[in-house]
């Protein structure tokens, strides 16, 4: 095994040098920046330093069984040279990070300063940019050519973008969907433009319970809703109220139930609200997520009430927010499917059932 270490300007040079001496088949340890020693480290810019490792072919045949025949050792060495991918992409990235005046970048390392800096822009966390930029690094992004890597960026995102709305199948009736989330997020609103779509546009039948007895105006709210749509609505002001609804609406195909906005930082409303999931297990419980939400605020909010069961995420009032990155830091910390997205107040035009690609140019392109 040959260990060896080459110092060039730049990225690029020092692997060329390991490539022209060591071959094509040489694993990259380590790459890091380095500067001489003494008054020339004081003068000169620093250099890259590579660190590489070219294995030496077996001298003893005959002792060592051949690669192609040992499927552990094939395992074994295709784990270390994915560690040693991820190894490159992390310098590479931290290497950019450490660069405070952002200038002077070698040729692989611009390019992803400026998708770093891109995606930022965006109102994502710098934690959700570092793994974008970390993976394309990973997947061998030509970042040496001349071109847009947008396609490439959109790729990559999708990878930790799920979408699903509610599907309303024959095995199951009725489906019990819950909204939850915060107060001022369009839960009503957001049930309302959902009933219309389940009821008026696919034929279903839908039932409304409330549960959000706290405020008079959400329950003529809702009311006003379901005599709009023409579909029948239970109120029920306690856990008694809310089963003995959900046995009315037996023969109903969907049953939509609107919750009480609850802060998250109310310990006595969220234990309430867990009581009422918990007493009828509902099917799905989507959970509401303003779109202008500030990120701290989103930490606390998933903390609260994803231990609820939440199994899907609406983005809501997105005509509200100036950006759109928040929405992949929500998924991605999440991992849970986006049903819907909403951009407005009229019903239920305002109701977007989104893919992947949608989301993905929303959060790029606004």
């Amino acid at each position: 095994m040959q260990v060896k270490k080459y110092r060039a300007p730049d990225v690029k040079q020092a692997l060329d040098k390991v490539k022209q001496e060591l071959g094509p088949d040489a694993l990259i340890l380590e790459t890091r920046k380095v500067r001489a020693k003494g008054l020339r480290g004081l003068f000169q810019p620093a250099m890259i330093e590579v660190t590489a490792v070219l294995e030496s072919p077996p001298q003893q045949p005959f002792v060592v069984p051949p690669l192609q025949n040992d499927d552990g050792t094939k395992k074994e060495l295709e784990k270390l040279k994915e560690m040693v991918k991820s190894l490159q992409a992390q310098t590479i990235l931290q290497s950019i990070k450490n660069d405070d005046n952002g200038r002077g970048g070698s040729s692989v390392e611009e390019p992803i300063r400026r998708i770093r800096s891109m995606l930022l822009d965006t109102g994502m966390q710098p934690d959700s940019a570092d793994a974008i930029v970390q993976e394309l690094i990973y997947e061998g992004l030509d970042l040496q050519r001349n071109a847009d890597f947008s396609d490439d960026i959109k790729k990559v995102m999708k990878k930790w973008i799920r979408c699903g709305p509610i599907e309303v199948t024959e095995e199951k009736k009725p489906k019990v969907v819950f909204l939850v989330g915060t107060t001022g997020i369009g839960k009503t609103t957001t049930i309302a433009k959902l009933a219309a779509k389940y009821h008026l546009e696919e034929g279903f039948k839908v039932g409304l319970v409330t549960v959000d007895t706290y405020r008079i105006a959400a329950v003529e709210q809702l009311r006003t809703y379901a005599e709009i749509i023409n579909i029948p609505i239970e109120v029920a002001y306690n856990k008694e109220e809310y089963v003995k609804a959900l046995r009315r609406f037996a023969d109903m195909d969907l049953v939509f139930v609107d919750t009480a906005g609850r802060s998250q930082q109310n310990l006595v409303q969220l234990s309430e609200l867990r009581e009422f999931v918990q007493i009828r297990k509902p099917d799905e419980v989507h959970l509401v997520v303003n779109a202008s939400l500030r990120q701290e605020s989103l930490k606390t909010i998933l903390t609260a009430f994803l231990p609820i069961g939440v199994t899907h995420l609406i983005y809501s009032k997105i005509d509200e927010a100036a950006n759109y990155g928040m929405l992949f830091d929500l998924l991605r910390t999440t991992g849970l499917p986006l049903s819907y997205i909403t951009n407005g107040q009229r019903v239920p035009e305002d109701l977007k059932v989104p893919d992947a690609d949608f989301v993905v140019d929303l959060i790029l392109e606004g």
